[in-house]
């Protein structure tokens, strides 16, 4: 019963009624300057137009609590300043009208502070409801800045940005930050800000100059932007960034490089601590692209086991690549990878997300994700059922041994590779089911802006979607030697049905996830989210894209598609209206774009 007990802290019950993200803003100090920033994750919009916003949602941003602490780390430098900030999710806050846009511009007029609009972590998905927003501010005045993978990746998005006043921020921002935040007090924005002090890290065709992170400044939680989550107790947290592989379909190596760079453990281990005693968090997600290789996982593992020693009930999800458990599973007790499962497990792990992508070898190596083959098979990929079958024993491998240090395994899993035939979605459903896959993760191969694939369809003319909208994992935008689009997208579909069967999930939920070996927080947390995913699948959007209780706003649903639409549409005064508190600059608007379309 206590062990019932204390996994049940874990949870919490949803906030019904949420104030608008600024309703809580202080007083400005007559005499003091003030800048009030607005971090801002856009959206997508819906195949129906309208924006996806939900009541509650899933997983909350990364970004934004990074922001937040960078800009604390800046207002202790500037005791001339007073910063406020905003944290706007438009995921369960509310979608960003005209109306809104209006009354943010109104109220810092009222209280004579500068503003400054940041769009924040744009994935190329989130593109176009970034841009409308973007040019809906400039039309008003308001200085924005659009940082992300999107447009770090993409500089036809970037020149877009620059030719209607907008800042792009290429990369990541703790070195940049202060400089950027100096410029915009000093209403000297420049067209963009990249990286100019850090380190060279490796990418999978050259390198990339990537901040240091081990002094950076951590995240700043905000109650009321965690309210708005369905738990309530869990947040993000990357204790490392980059990674070591190439796989073609991931933007990250291009971003962030593949040297892995990592935070200070005990100021991470800290940082946890309080975020525990202080702010009631009690699940962790660590969005690192792959803790295994973190050069300091071992400390931070150690760290976060001696919290729980110390009676903290703490418990955290995170990624790591198929080759840990396979080295626990193959190596002796002293191996790196029996020690990371295993420590894992005593630090508090509940689940595991595992890029599994592929049952096919030759898709494998089409991606250059070898590494998820056994070692005989990399050199020599083939297709056949003997390939075939020990690549599936060895995912067995790696999800028994997760399975026996009590930890749930999360399997992606990718449709619509080149290799994929007819009836792979339920293939795949079935096969991940088979081996004792807890959870999945169906994706559509998705050709991102940054990526090879990317680059490769572009080179042969095959990507026949250039709505960025639908960059979104559930729709395909190129061409494929066997399938058609919509037959992909179906797949797709029907994986996620096969592997969320009505039958499937009675059993999960009727039996708390009955599974051997796994401890009582993993067999909980995995139940409740075979529910929800369940229920997003039915309803027709990605459950790691999507919430609880769907809201419609019809006065921001999608009005324009191409680039030249937008500038035409929210562009149309030529000439920003300044505010009282003084706006970017007198940028005027250029002359529309053509819609974005592969180079001949």
């Amino acid at each position: 019963m206590s062990t019932l007990v204390r996994t049940l802290r874990g949870f919490a019950v949803p906030t019904f009624s949420a104030a608008r993200p600024d309703a809580a803003l202080g007083p400005v100090t007559p005499g003091r300057r003030t800048l009030r920033v607005y971090f801002i994750r856009p959206s997508t919009y819906g195949d129906d137009g309208h924006v996806l916003h939900f009541r509650w949602g899933v997983i909350p941003s990364n970004t934004l609590p990074v922001l937040a602490g960078l800009a604390a780390g800046y207002a202790r430098q500037r005791s001339d300043l007073c910063v406020q900030t905003v944290l706007w999710d438009e995921m369960v806050d509310p979608p960003l009208s005209v109306a809104l846009i209006d009354s943010i511009r109104g109220r810092a007029a009222t209280d004579g502070t500068q503003l400054l609009i940041g769009l924040a972590g744009v994935q190329t998905s989130q593109w176009p409801r970034a841009r409308d927003i973007a040019l809906q501010c400039r039309a008003v005045g308001l200085p924005v800045v659009v940082g992300g993978f999107h447009v770090s990746s993409h500089a036809p998005s970037r020149e877009f940005l620059a030719s209607v006043g907008v800042t792009v921020v290429i990369g990541e921002a703790e070195t940049l930050f202060d400089g950027l935040m100096d410029d915009a007090v000093h209403r000297r924005l420049r067209p963009s800000y990249a990286v100019t002090d850090g380190m060279r890290a490796r990418t999978g065709s050259g390198t990339v100059l990537v901040p240091a992170i081990a002094a950076a400044e951590l995240p700043q939680l905000d109650p009321r932007y965690l309210s708005r989550f369905f738990n309530p107790t869990l947040t993000t947290l990357d204790t490392s960034r980059g990674c070591p592989f190439t796989c073609s379909y991931c933007a990250v190596q291009q971003v962030m490089g593949r040297t892995v760079r990592a935070r200070d453990p005990r100021r991470v281990v800290e940082w946890v601590r309080d975020a525990h005693d202080r702010h009631g968090i009690r699940t962790l997600f660590f969005v690192d692209d792959d803790l295994f290789r973190s050069p300091r996982w071992d400390e931070v593992l150690r760290g976060l086991a001696r919290l729980r020693r110390e009676r903290r009930d703490l418990w955290f999800m995170m990624q790591a690549d198929i080759e840990s458990a396979a080295d626990a599973a193959d190596a002796t007790p002293r191996g790196r990878g029996r020690r990371f499962v295993d420590l894992a497990a005593e630090a508090g792990c509940y689940s595991v997300f595992i890029g599994f992508e592929s049952l096919d070898p030759v898709n494998l190596a089409w991606t250059h994700k070898l590494h998820n083959a056994p070692q005989s098979d990399r050199h020599d990929p083939r297709s056949d059922t003997a390939a075939g079958d020990r690549l599936l024993g060895r995912y067995r491998g790696a999800v028994d041994t997760w399975h026996r240090a009590g930890v749930s395994v999360h399997a992606g899993y990718m449709l619509g590779l080149p290799f994929d035939t007819p009836g792979c979605g339920r293939r795949g459903a079935r096969a991940l089911a088979d081996i004792g896959v807890d959870l999945a993760s169906f994706f559509v191969h998705t050709l991102l802006p940054g990526t090879e694939d990317y680059a490769r369809a572009v080179a042969a003319g095959a990507i026949t979607n250039h709505d960025f909208n639908e960059y979104d994992s559930m729709h395909y935008a190129g061409t494929h030697p066997v399938l058609a689009a919509r037959e992909v997208e179906q797949e797709f579909r029907d994986a996620f049905r096969a592997f969320y069967s009505a039958r499937r999930l009675a059993w999960s939920v009727g039996t708390a996830h009955r599974v051997h070996g796994l401890h009582l927080a993993a067999r909980l947390g995995i139940a409740v989210q075979h529910l929800y995913f369940g229920y997003a699948v039915r309803r027709g959007w990605h459950p790691l894209l999507g919430g609880l209780g769907r809201r419609h706003d019809r006065a921001t649903r999608r009005a324009v598609v191409t680039d030249a639409e937008a500038v035409a549409r929210y562009g149309a005064l030529r000439r920003p209206r300044p505010y009282e508190g003084g706006d970017q600059g007198e940028v005027e608007f250029a002359q529309p774009h053509a819609p974005l379309v592969p180079p001949s």
